[in-house]
């Protein structure tokens, strides 16, 4: 009798990848238009180091309440087990946004990381795993702080499989010429 009425708890769909000989959180990728910013720091292009990147999308019976958060770790490209990196190092960063993902670049949070450590747990030829520890001060996309008041910890174990750069879509950080903002903080149909 019940079976009519909407699922309050929303589902997750999340995905953990890495990508060999790329780029991403480059020195002006906030240098964009407000829309943007919450993604910018997000797109993997061809480069020299390891991305490794966390997607998730929270789904709602309400598509007004479905939200996104994404997190994005650049390390060197030669990595080994047991290696602890200090973000801020050469070539190790990591970004973070969270947002409603109907109201994509009008909402949410974004920040890169100043300081914690990402330690090398596992590196195999088709997966990695690291674990990161750092604070992200965020920022709002229109400059609403009372939306970012709270600084985000993120204290995580990352298993990540192997993808290729050439098949990932917007919403993993490769969007084309025509894709929006809303197309990156949305997982593509299935």
């Amino acid at each position: 009798m019940l079976a009519w009425l909407p699922m309050t708890a929303a589902a997750a769909d999340r995905s953990a990848f890495f990508v060999n000989h790329a780029s991403s959180i480059e020195d002006k990728c906030l240098e964009v238009d407000t829309r943007s910013l919450p993604f910018s720091c997000h797109r993997i292009s061809d480069g020299a180091q390891t991305v490794v990147a966390v997607r998730e999308f929270k789904r709602a019976w309400n598509a007004d309440r479905s939200s996104f958060s994404k997190l994005t770790v650049v390390l060197p490209g030669v990595l080994r087990a047991g290696q602890i990196l200090a973000i801020g190092d050469e070539g190790v960063r990591v970004f973070f946004s969270k947002g409603a993902s109907a109201f994509a670049g009008k909402s949410g949070c974004y920040s890169t990381a100043a300081s914690g450590q990402i330690i090398i747990d596992a590196v195999e030829r088709n997966w990695i795993e690291v674990s990161l520890e750092t604070t992200f001060t965020l920022a709002s996309p229109l400059d609403w702080p009372e939306d970012c008041d709270a600084p985000v910890s993120i204290h995580r174990a990352i298993k990540a499989d192997s993808a290729d750069i050439a098949e990932l879509r917007a919403w993993e950080g490769r969007p084309g010429g025509d894709d929006s903002p809303f197309e990156e903080a949305n997982p593509p149909k299935r």
